[in-house]
């Protein structure tokens, strides 16, 4: 995270007024049109050229990749986000850093978990904890970062998963703090109403908050449904949107941090505030939806936060003495603006709870937020951005309870390891070892590699015949079997999901697990075992 901040700020202070990375505002308005402009262009071309699979970035592509493939990130895509989102941010697009870190916290961990050949369901875990470390060292909130890592990407409550999650999150911002690289962005902000006559107020926040957030969501939809138009021409839409924004209001480029800072001290008149909101929102949603390797999260606080502080100047002009400071309500149009578009209302408290560093705004932040996400969802039936952008792509993820229950237990923990594995030939002599040895199972590999599994019972009396008859070098021992069972082989990293799966797959009902890799088995002593359907059907049926 230390690392992708400074790529964006280093290169942007080279180039911006007065070495301010954040200094768009500086620009004149043909270089604020050109700048976003230029930048869309280099991206779409590098894309362009890149296979279509190395090009999905951000939250969306985690959660993905977290269902769909056991965790599994393709490096080259970790790499695609840090580089050309960069870039992207470097160059004014209307985005923040959030999304471009949760994927590369969650890369970073996906490849060391597959480097050190951990089981899938571990690997699982590993891309949690990167979520929550980079949202923790976004933003300086630990508790957020955890409650986001399970409620958005993981899409559970485990307490196997709270205890590394928890760690990873502690050990971002230790490390954050002793760095000293987070600068807060409120200065003391006002956290508690003035008046309980206000909560009618915080509810109307919360409803026109929530409609922002489906127009928001409405845009990003639009812009996601071109996803089949070829990728240099829609980041190029993309710049284009920003950089006419950005002639008319200077503070849509960029991360906005300045800007959100600002609006929550009360600086900024409710002209500016409603023009910034307005042009946050479009660029943002547009820029996003036409796949921008940008994030949305940011963007999505300072939207709030000038909605916010707008109802908080008309309040104060009709209601002199009785409404609350603006940057009170700038607070809490942030929690209920992140809270609709992410659909995860505790992560937006948290969040708000852990950067105020007061417990005194959790009462009206609860009701704007409920009230914001429930307008979002229950009035214009709107999904969350991430749900979104995943039903545009078409992207069918299993997060129904029995699915992710499977997904978190590796074959390694239900396996039976009583058997032993021989090929479909043999000695003489092993056969000799194999009646002292009286194995309850045995699984049989014949040339094609097709598994077998065999009873003791079926082949014993065949096999003591056949070593009295023996007249050649080898036995067959799926000959001389009764009754043998075809299997299929997995690997011991898999999940109880993924055995189901190729139980499925292969039309059969029990698959042979083992340790083998190319080149080789996964130890000194490699592991292997068999695992049947009924064995992952009383695993279901038992309490979780």
């Amino acid at each position: 995270m230390f690392a992708f901040h400074h790529a964006i700020s280093w290169p942007s202070s080279l180039w911006l007024p007065e070495g301010d990375p954040e200094n768009f505002e500086g620009l004149v308005a043909w270089q604020r049109f050109a700048l976003p402009v230029f930048g869309a262009i280099v991206i779409g071309l590098i894309l362009k050229y890149l296979p279509a699979a190395n090009t999905r970035t951000g939250v969306t592509h985690v959660i993905t990749r977290l269902h769909s493939h056991n965790g599994h990130l393709p490096t080259s895509n970790t790499l695609v986000q840090f580089f050309l989102g960069a870039l992207a941010l470097g160059t004014g697009q209307s985005g923040g850093r959030e999304g471009p870190s949760i994927h590369l916290g969650a890369g970073i961990n996906s490849w060391l978990g597959q480097k050190l050949l951990l089981p899938n369901n571990s690997i699982r875990v590993l891309v949690g904890c990167g979520t929550a470390a980079a949202i923790a060292a976004a933003f300086n909130t630990p508790i957020a970062g955890v409650i986001f890592a399970m409620e958005v990407v993981m899409m559970e409550y485990t307490i196997a998963g709270f205890i590394p999650v928890m760690l990873a999150s502690v050990t971002a911002t230790t490390l954050i703090r002793a760095l000293d690289i987070h600068q807060p962005i409120f200065d003391n902000p006002v956290t508690q109403m003035t008046t309980l006559w206000e909560l009618p107020y915080i509810t109307a926040l919360g409803l026109i908050v929530g409609c922002a957030a489906a127009l928001f969501i409405t845009i990003l939809k639009i812009g996601a449904r071109q996803a089949d138009k070829p990728i240099e021409r829609r980041l190029l839409i993309a710049g284009l949107i920003t950089g006419c924004c950005a002639i008319v209001v200077p503070e849509v480029m960029g991360l906005g941090y300045d800007s959100l800072a600002a609006a929550t001290r009360g600086e900024l008149g409710i002209k500016i505030l409603l023009a910034l909101m307005a042009a946050k929102l479009i660029a943002t949603a547009a820029s996003c939806g036409l796949g921008m390797p940008i994030g949305l999260i940011g963007p999505n606080l300072l939207i709030g936060a000038c909605l916010g502080a707008s109802m908080g100047v008309i309040g104060n002009h009709f209601f002199p003495g009785q409404a609350s400071d603006p940057s009170f309500y700038a607070l809490l149009g942030m929690a209920a603006m992140m809270g609709a578009v992410l659909n995860a209302p505790l992560a937006a408290l948290m969040a708000i709870v852990e950067s105020t560093q007061s417990t005194t705004i959790i009462f009206p932040a609860m009701l704007a937020i409920t009230v914001a996400a429930l307008t979002n969802s229950e009035v214009f039936k709107q999904q969350s951005a991430t749900q979104t952008m995943l039903a545009q792509l078409r992207e069918v993820l299993r997060t129904d309870p029995l699915s992710l229950a499977l997904q978190r237990s590796s074959v390694a923990s239900l396996m039976s390891r009583k058997l032993t594995h021989l090929p479909q030939l043999i000695s003489p002599d092993q056969a000799d070892q194999l009646l002292e040895l009286k194995p309850d199972t045995l699984v049989i590999s014949d040339a094609q590699d097709q598994v077998h599994v065999i009873a003791w019972g079926d082949l014993h009396s065949g096999l003591e015949t056949a070593l009295i008859d023996c007249q050649s070098t080898h036995i067959d021992l799926l000959e001389l079997a009764h009754l043998s069972v075809s299997a299929a082989n997995l690997h011991i990293q898999a999940t109880l999901r993924e055995a189901l799966d190729t139980m499925d797959q292969q039309q059969v009902d029990t698959v042979f697990v083992s340790g083998y890799i190319a080149g080789g088995y996964h130890g000194e002593h490699p592991d292997h075992g068999l695992l049947s359907r009924t064995d992952i059907q009383q695993y279901a049926a038992q309490p979780q």
